[in-house]
């Protein structure tokens, strides 16, 4: 008695062990690799960002790599994995099928792993579904339900779990498949062909469930509500529910093997243990419907079978998503109505209380401009509140409301006291293309006593157009500041094209790298073929991407 009991804590002891080792390593390896790529072996950058000229960047950088074909070779060869393995009862393969389309997301999670850099590059695979739609990755987040409900009931004693609800579910997933894999062993070391103690009882396939768990975990750590960067903003939830809709699939697949094997054995321990969860069972009849509709019975015995179940959960799956993906299926609300009304009521009453957290009040806000012209008159009114969220979201989307009427007030609030509220409505006069705020931003750029707007208002002023900024920026251009002359030279591109680009050549020839860069795209972008000659002194150039870039717009200016 003493000697088993023995035995199983050090069993327990080793699964802690090798779990809190197995999420170390999949969670620093990663990013201890991707610093490899980028600051020690020299892997290029290719960050993208937005505006027209980083699309273009990442676009050279698939076409000139032929990443295209690569990922969609990528692509093909998961499904054909996945296909042999189902084919040819061969879970293994597809297990690699279905592993593969989550290999992307290793160059997802963090935020330094920009689009295509670094380890990055894993997100080749993606390729063919961004082709199609940027939100048709989005077509799985039903999945993350689960995730909302328990951060909506831990929400209500004010406690934000996002992090910790990651780390828990992956905690959970990388114990269950440590523990899963040593009673496996154990049970085989012992001679029998059917595993059924400890965690076999609650989960006829602990190993399957504790991936399944643990990858949930590690996608929450993509921020998948974020829209700032499409680097940063690929969702992760399609190729999520495909992967694990495929473990699945081969859960059942192995079911049907083990059931030609054992025969009645299996069949005893089948009716005795869950599938996966243990769910209650009225819980577990529901959701099980749609696979007993194909089976006629309580579990398919046959490969088609398998593969029926399969497709109809995914498209269950993916139908409910679209509750949630932006596919431009969203209620329209601009129709003043008595309930609407009341809605954005609601919403202005729900603003008092919610202070300056800023993303409490932009969760609030962001459903106002839905509600019409009774939103924008609410967000013009919200753009004196008192307080400086308020003040700062309200201008931010009056400016992409191109709300015109509001001009007056937004370059009032130029002069805010608040940084936050100042760049708002800088960003905002851009966006209208208020040529009476010129003048104020020329005066801004002079002022020492507003820093950190200098490049919103280079971006404000080449938006509106104002020819008379372009002496003040052409100074800028002189200076040593990377970010201040490259914003500055975008800013004379979209004022004059033509006296731009004579700017954008001068800077081919600068000190610094990312200006190069910067101003070689430029010269691309603007499609005058006056850059050919000055880029071919590029191809010695010291820094990858400028050789790369003025190689590949070499050939788009030719063909031009």
């Amino acid at each position: 008695m003493k000697s088993n009991f023995l035995n199983n804590a050090g069993l327990l002891l080793l699964a802690i062990v090798f779990s809190t080792g197995l999420i170390f390593a999949f969670i620093e390896l990663p990013r201890l690799l991707d610093i490899g790529l980028q600051n020690h072996l020299g892997f290029p950058q290719f960050d993208q960002g937005e505006g027209l000229n980083n699309a273009l960047k990442t676009e050279m950088f698939i076409e000139g790599l032929h990443l295209r074909w690569i990922g969609y070779g990528s692509l093909l060869l998961i499904v054909i994995l996945i296909i042999f393995g189902y084919a040819t009862r061969k879970s293994g393969w597809a297990l690699a099928g279905a592993v593969g389309l989550f290999i992307p997301v290793f160059g997802q999670f963090a935020y330094s792993m920009f689009f295509l850099a670094g380890l990055g590059f894993l997100r080749v695979g993606w390729l063919p579904f961004l082709d199609i739609s940027f939100n048709i990755l989005d077509l799985g987040k039903v999945i993350y339900v689960p995730f909302w409900i328990l951060r909506w009931f831990l929400g209500l004693f004010k406690w934000n779990p996002h992090n910790f609800l990651s780390w828990i579910f992956m905690a959970a997933g990388a114990f269950l498949f440590t523990w899963g894999v040593l009673l496996w062993f154990k049970s085989r070391y012992g001679g029998n062909k059917v595993a059924t103690s400890w965690l076999y009882k609650i989960s006829r396939h602990p190993q399957y469930l504790g991936w399944i768990l643990w990858s949930y975990g590690f996608i929450l750590f993509a921020p998948y509500e974020m829209t700032m960067k499409m680097s940063w903003s690929i969702p992760s939830s399609l190729p999520w529910l495909l992967m694990t809709m495929t473990i699945v699939g081969i859960c059942m697949m192995e079911e049907i093997k083990m059931m030609e094997i054992t025969g009645g054995s299996y069949r005893q321990y089948r009716e005795s243990s869950p599938f996966l969860l243990p769910l209650p069972r009225w819980l577990n009849r529901i959701l099980s419907l749609p696979g007993r509709l194909v089976t006629r019975g309580e579990y398919p015995t046959r490969r088609s079978q398998v593969i029926w179940i399969m497709l109809i959960y995914t498209g269950i799956f993916m139908g409910l998503s679209l509750i949630w993906t932006d596919l431009g299926l969203r209620p329209d609300k601009t129709m003043a109505t008595e309930e609407s009304r009341k809605e954005l009521s609601e919403i202005m009453s729900k603003l008092e209380q919610a202070g300056e957290n800023r993303r409490a009040v932009y969760a609030l806000m962001e459903d106002i401009p839905a509600y019409g012209e009774d939103g924008v008159d609410s967000l013009v009114i919200l753009a004196a509140h008192p307080n400086p969220v308020i003040r700062e979201f309200s201008i931010q989307f009056l400016g992409q409301l191109n709300v015109r009427e509001a001009e007056e007030i937004i370059i009032h609030s130029l002069s805010d006291s608040v940084r936050r509220v100042r760049s708002s409505a800088i960003l905002a006069v851009g966006e209208i293309r208020s040529e009476r705020a010129a003048d104020s931003l020329i005066q801004m750029l002079a002022d020492p006593r507003l820093p950190n707007n200098q490049f919103h208002i280079y971006g404000a002023l080449g938006a509106i157009g104002e020819h008379e900024a372009i002496p003040c920026l052409s100074e800028v251009l002189k200076g040593d500041d990377k970010y201040n002359q490259i914003f500055a030279l975008d800013a004379i591109m979209r004022i004059d094209p033509v006296e731009g680009l004579t700017y954008a050549i001068d800077e081919l020839q600068d000190e610094n790298e990312e200006v190069r860069r910067n101003a070689v795209i430029t010269c691309i972008q603007s499609g005058d073929r006056r850059a050919i000659e000055p880029m071919t002194k590029l191809y010695r150039d010291n820094d990858f991407e400028v050789r790369f870039y003025a190689r590949q717009g070499m050939k788009r200016l030719s063909r031009g």
